[in-house]
């Protein structure tokens, strides 16, 4: 049975998500945030040093890494789900480019502007960071807004696996106050937790987190 090591509050609820869209069987076992430097706790590091969420294990293979963890299971277990375009669907390029921009492109500024925020860059709106940080923030919500303006996925008319690992990323923005100015977001994001599976994986999130 695939293992899921989930953390609290991280991206490990987006692993779920696809999990309970691919209808598999699967084992949570949770773990709590350091309450003083709010990481992974040290449990998390002795089942791998760099003690990333989410962790998947399957048999012998643990996978730490959230883009590469969705392809292994969509490949190794996603079967006829259809959340996966074929190669020569034209729809595959913008697919795989969502499926990896939520982790390259977009969580970078994200990251940056909650670095700055916590003052570890410096006094929070004052250091250098901040500036870059935001513009590029409002560029990334303004180009995702532009897309979903003319399409109701983010790879076309179909909901994708592009979707379960993006879509994490625009609740994100919803949940830091930001989605207002962006009608497209914030529809995207009443599509995507009206999805039976979505609610699921978050009751068992919380359920797994004792929340």
């Amino acid at each position: 049975m695939l293992v899921v090591y989930h953390l609290e509050g991280s991206r490990s609820d987006r692993l779920l998500w696809l999990l309970e869209e691919l209808g598999l069987d699967y084992h949570v076992e949770a773990f709590e945030r350091d309450p003083q430097t709010q990481r992974a706790p040290a449990a998390m590091k002795a089942l791998h040093p760099m003690a990333r969420a989410p962790m998947l294990r399957d048999g012998e293979i643990l996978m730490i890494e959230s883009g590469a963890i969705f392809e292994y299971v969509l490949a190794r277990h996603g079967g006829g789900a259809g959340l996966v375009p074929e190669v020569t669907d034209p729809d595959w390029p913008d697919y795989l480019q969502w499926l990896h921009f939520a982790e390259g492109s977009a969580m970078l500024p994200i990251l940056l502007d909650h670095f700055q925020s916590m003052g570890l860059c410096g006094e929070p709106g004052e250091a250098p960071i901040a500036a870059v940080a935001r513009s590029e923030l409002d560029r990334l919500h303004a180009w995702v807004e532009s897309v979903l303006a003319l399409r109701p996925w983010l790879a076309g008319d179909r909901f994708t696996a592009a979707d379960v690992m993006m879509g994490w990323v625009i609740e994100l923005i919803d949940q830091r106050g930001e989605i207002a100015p962006y009608p497209a977001l914030a529809r995207y994001v009443e599509a995507i937790r009206a999805r039976p599976a979505h609610r699921r994986a978050r009751e068992r999130a919380s359920g797994e987190s004792g929340g």
